[in-house]
């Protein structure tokens, strides 16, 4: 379980009550199982960081932190949170 933001350099504790969650199915190489049944990985972004940011996954990387991309503000490097 989080209790943080996302945002490494954010790191506002939870707040159920603002922000956004994100869940992700972690990756697994082609042709293995899945370590697990429930192989998700939760995240959350707080109130602030969730108007300006967003997470994506992708697959042999992991979960990025990226500017969202309806905002017209030039793109910050991407941050792996969490690797595959």
């Amino acid at each position: 379980m989080f209790s943080f933001c996302a945002n490494p350099e954010c790191r506002a504790a939870f707040d159920s009550t603002r922000g956004r969650l994100f869940r992700f199915h972690k990756d697994h190489p082609a042709g293995e199982a899945p370590p697990n049944t429930h192989s998700v990985q939760h995240f959350w972004l707080c109130g602030t960081c969730c108007t300006s940011y967003t997470l994506e996954y992708r697959d042999e990387c992991g979960v990025l932190i990226e500017t969202r991309a309806d905002l017209s503000v030039p793109p910050m490097m991407e941050r792996v949170i969490a690797e595959a």
